[in-house]
């Protein structure tokens, strides 16, 4: 019931094992493929020099984290969520 979206990128050399791969996992999120490498033009683009790299954008579309730990993630959100809601 918060506006939120997920959405990834995979450099993954073979696309079919990764259609595969997010079906198995069950990973129902937007995810573009870099063209199966990490010198691609999404992850040269935004700069990308570890995986996983996790940004979250606010709601104006601002990077209010950079290469946030995956276990600080949630309360990432939450915060960006409460500020939407005024707390």
């Amino acid at each position: 019931d918060k506006p939120f979206v997920l959405l990834g990128v995979n450099s993954d050399e073979d696309r079919e094992a990764l259609k595969r791969t997010m079906l198995e996992e069950q990973i129902t999120w937007l995810s573009w493929w870099d063209e199966g490498n990490i010198e691609g033009p999404i992850h040269t683009t935004w700069q990308i020099q570890e995986r996983p790299a996790i940004h979250i954008l606010d709601g104006k579309g601002v990077i209010r984290y950079k290469n946030i730990p995956s276990e600080q993630v949630d309360a990432a959100i939450d915060r960006l969520l409460a500020e939407l809601d005024g707390n």
